[in-house]
């Protein structure tokens, strides 16, 4: 397997703080000093930052936020019960964004915030470690061990994607414990009788695809990498999977004379909403693509697209809108390697990688 940086040219149609200063919604602040327990403590255009305790900018989408922390969503991946405030903010995707605001400045993943380089664990969050040498704050461990709202039982900490270590036994993002899977049928759509979070495998429910969690493409993009279906707020669509496929040669070219590089079918079920009729209704920022060198392409608003449905956006869809497949065609500046890692993940929803040969 070739993994490389290769920088890309896309075409096709989509026819398918904490004690050191940190930005809000990209706007440098050194220091905000409202401190809150919740969003009903901020103003009407913030939100109370889970991790923080601090009000930041609120957003309804990536339109509200500056250049250098343009991702607009809830803090992902925190158990149930301290995500109360449910208020979307802006976050950091890239260390180079954050530059934009602020030199020097780097993407905290404890915090999604841009902010200075810690240099000692007493700089970052409760339950977060600085990496001295990166000067980043990793993700903040919290631990729910009181009653979630909905869950009967609460054995003191709720699992979460990929945690349960019983054999057999799977993340039940309903209950928010580890147990083993219900049965399904493969022959129905997607996911079935699987709770969302959940896709069908061989007649039993099992927890959807996380390989971006362990995918260099994702080092800087970490919303999808903590998405959670048990906490996360605006259920958004699920890869189910990336498969490499047979590559379109057909036309447009993609990759002018020689067809597309790589071709891969992305295979996808609805989150709260079912997927636009229409490829004119598709949100900006729906579908995105992450290159090896963690850059983000919106799928259907970049100005030379890099998706189609099979056959048709509107070809792709099934069940009523609430599944759909698209073909991906990527093309690589020179000559292209013989295999290449792709990231994608949707609005609200799960990190997938694939290796496309």
């Amino acid at each position: 397997m070739i993994k490389t940086k290769t920088s890309f040219w896309l075409a096709a149609a989509l026819a398918a703080g904490f004690t050191m200063g940190f930005a809000g919604c990209g706007d440098t602040m050194m220091m905000m000093p409202t401190t809150c327990s919740s969003d009903t403590a901020c103003a009407a255009s913030e939100a109370c930052h889970p991790i923080l305790k601090k009000c930041v900018t609120a957003c309804t989408s990536g339109t509200d936020c500056s250049d250098s922390a343009k991702t607009c969503a809830t803090f992902g991946g925190l158990t149930s019960g301290n995500d109360a405030g449910i208020r979307a903010f802006c976050q950091c995707g890239t260390d180079q964004l954050c530059e934009r605001g602020t030199a020097g400045q780097v993407c905290q993943p404890a915090t999604k915030i841009c902010a200075a380089k810690c240099t000692s664990t007493g700089g970052c969050p409760s339950g977060a470690t600085c990496d001295t040498g990166t000067g980043k704050c990793g993700a903040a461990v919290v631990v729910d061990a009181g009653t979630d709202a909905g869950v009967t039982v609460d054995a003191g900490v709720a699992c979460t994607p990929g945690s349960c270590t019983t054999a057999g036994q799977i993340c039940n993002p309903t209950t928010q414990q580890c147990g083993a899977p219900a049965a399904c049928s493969t022959a129905n759509p997607q996911p079935d009788t699987c709770v969302y979070g959940l896709v069908c495998q061989a007649a039993a429910c099992a927890e959807a695809n996380r390989t971006g969690v362990t995918c260099s493409n994702f080092d800087m993009v970490m919303t999808p990498r903590a998405w959670n279906p048990a906490t996360i707020t605006s259920k958004g669509p699920v890869t189910i999977a990336m498969n490499s496929v047979t590559k379109d040669v057909g036309m447009p070219l993609f990759c002018g004379a020689r067809g597309a590089d790589f071709t891969a079918d992305v295979i996808l079920y609805a989150g709260n909403t079912n997927f636009p009729a229409m490829r004119d209704l598709v949100p900006t920022s729906y579908f995105n693509y992450v290159t090896t060198g963690g850059m983000i392409i919106d799928v259907a608003r970049n100005v030379m697209p890099l998706v189609r449905a099979t056959g048709g956006y509107a070809n792709g869809l099934s069940n009523n809108n609430k599944n759909l497949t698209m073909k991906m065609n990527l093309c690589v500046s020179g000559a292209a390697p013989a295999s290449i890692v792709a990231g994608f993940y949707s609005e609200n929803g799960n990190a997938v990688c694939s290796t496309l040969q």
